[in-house]
């Protein structure tokens, strides 16, 4: 867990329910990062509905369809057949799709740095520094997003 970025999430009150549209926005653009790890068509239609929502024109009720959708599309991601694992990447970023689109702005972040890591193959997941970029970088990205706050 990126432990600066929960510390900056929690000061800002993002949890509060009229912060949604900020969870929303900072989760896409953690996904953004990691976008180039979503493989399934599924994801990658989901990511586009996701960002029209969010940059061009939100929709409640498109939101929530998308929000049980997007969960769907996680669950029953196939995962990885190869020896390496590094597949895992994908399931992982579509994990991080999934929870920024449902508004879970940390679970977005791990998953999407869990997946920026594990496509450098199973190996890095056992060394925590592996994280110390991409943690770095999200924090990177609240800042900008969120200067009042910090």
């Amino acid at each position: 867990m990126n432990l600066e970025l929960e510390r900056l999430v929690k000061a800002a009150k993002l949890d509060h329910a009229d912060n949604e549209r900020l969870r929303l926005e900072l989760g896409l653009l953690f996904v953004e990062r990691i976008e180039q790890q979503l493989e399934r068509e599924e994801a990658l239609d989901a990511l586009r509905q996701f960002k029209v929502l969010i940059r061009e024109a939100f929709d409640e009720v498109k939101h929530r369809k998308l929000a049980q959708d997007s969960m769907l599309i996680a669950n029953h991601h196939p995962g990885s057949t190869s020896i390496d694992g590094t597949q895992h990447s994908a399931v992982s970023a579509t994990y991080a799709l999934a929870n920024a689109i449902n508004g879970k702005v940390l679970e977005a972040a791990a998953y999407a740095a869990y997946s920026k890591i594990y496509g450098y193959g199973g190996y890095a997941l056992s060394d925590p520094s592996s994280f110390e970029e991409e943690y770095k970088a999200q924090v990177a990205i609240f800042k900008r997003r969120m200067p009042e706050t910090v």
